[in-house]
């Protein structure tokens, strides 16, 4: 790579983790405004459980359609819209008068972020093609930071006096990232990104990598996700903790060094599914404490080991497909992420519609369930590969 190239690739690395960093504040001030959203606009549980699912579906719908043709699309220009449209839907979810509207503003928002999401990791694993791994955990550790932002960006902004602060100043923060995006040059490695036809579509996807990722990031996307949104009322309503969004503050500060960990030791593993496994077993007791013993202080411990173990689980696994199908980045990061946000999508609703028949705490019993399932899959995914490496040595 030439001094050039190497300026360029430093430029689209800034760009790519500055929005990455910006927009999960928003993401988790999501979760930390339920109480907020609830009492200013008179919703229950089951539609505030919504508030997962509108930010997700449309952004899921965006990073497939968009991921799908990465090959043969004008790279910058589609990023710019992207951060540009982000920032006004912002705006307008910080204005919003009535509850509908903020949903549906929070839906623009995430249609405008898919397009972005579905190329940034794309990008990034064609300028950085000999550590995909390490750059993906260090690219969801950007992540981790601006996530543990979110909740204290809420706490910050009720004690001016009103949670619609924090979105005023959350469409400021990206105006600057626009500006950069904008005067980027297109990264030459993307050029060689192939468009998936439906027939390849099909064969990427019977490969045991593909497959098993996708199904397993479903069940963790579903897990993590319930834990962005319900943690902190969780903590609220049953454990009466008043500082609840220090909970979920906690939980996501364990995601910072815990990926700069991950980043290190991910490469020493034959397979990175290796890692994951071992995260899943290590999650499911620490998950079911959470949900179930632990009450007063003893939760945020709970909580930062929870969200060290669990942190590692996506990256890994998104740079596990990635390596199974490196010429179909885009499309296999497209999937991936589309995967894990279903999850996030789909469970939230779930848990409070269950929440609202019982209470939060036996509906979040579901979520170690789910991380039982998860560990089942990734293990059938492992022995399928195994399998395949014996087959190919076989037929040589």
């Amino acid at each position: 790579m030439t001094a050039i190239d190497g300026r360029n690739r430093r430029r689209w690395t800034t760009a790519i983790f500055a929005f990455v960093g910006v927009t999960a504040v928003g993401f988790q001030m999501r979760g930390a405004l339920l109480p907020s959203l609830r009492d200013t606009f008179t919703v229950s549980p089951t539609l505030l459980g919504f508030v997962a699912t509108a930010g997700t579906l449309g952004f899921m719908l965006a990073v497939l359609a968009t991921g799908m043709i990465a090959g043969r699309i004008d790279v910058t220009r589609i990023l710019f819209g992207s951060v540009a449209v982000v920032s006004v839907a912002i705006f307008a979810m910080g204005l919003a008068p009535i509850f509908p509207i903020y949903l549906a503003t929070l839906f623009v928002r995430g249609v405008a972020t898919g397009p972005f999401r579905a190329l940034d990791r794309a990008v990034l694993s064609h300028l950085y093609p000999d550590s995909r791994a390490r750059i993906f955990n260090l690219y969801a550790l950007v992540w981790a930071v601006g996530a543990a932002l979110g909740p204290l960006v809420v706490t910050g902004s009720l004690a001016l006096g009103d949670w619609r602060y924090a979105y005023l100043a959350l469409g400021c923060l990206l105006a600057p990232v626009a500006v950069l995006v904008y005067r980027l040059d297109a990264p030459s490695a993307v050029g060689t990104e192939r468009v998936l036809t439906v027939e390849e579509l099909r064969a990427v996807l019977r490969k045991p990598a593909i497959s098993g990722m996708v199904a397993t990031l479903v069940l963790s996307g579903g897990v993590e996700g319930s834990l962005f949104t319900w943690l902190p009322y969780f903590a609220a309503s049953y454990l009466h903790i008043d500082d609840a969004n220090l909970v979920l503050t906690t939980f996501l500060i364990a995601y910072v060094p815990a990926r700069l960990f991950y980043s290190i030791v991910v490469e020493r593993f034959r397979y990175s599914l290796d890692l994951v496994v071992v995260l899943a077993i290590l999650g499911v007791p620490i998950l079911w404490m959470l949900v179930t013993r632990v009450s007063g202080s003893g939760v945020f411990l709970v909580a930062f080991c929870l969200g060290f173990v669990v942190s590692g689980i996506f990256p890994t696994l998104s740079a596990f497909g990635v390596e199974a199908a490196p010429e179909y980045s885009g499309p296999v990061n497209a999937l991936s992420t589309a995967a894990s946000y279903t999850g996030i999508a789909v469970v939230p609703p779930v848990v409070g519609f269950l929440a609202e028949r019982s209470d939060i705490q036996q509906a979040l019993r579901l979520l170690p369930v789910l991380l039982l399932v998860f560990i089942v899959l990734a293990v059938v995914t492992r022995l399928r590969l195994d399998d395949a490496v014996s087959a190919t040595v076989s037929e040589s």
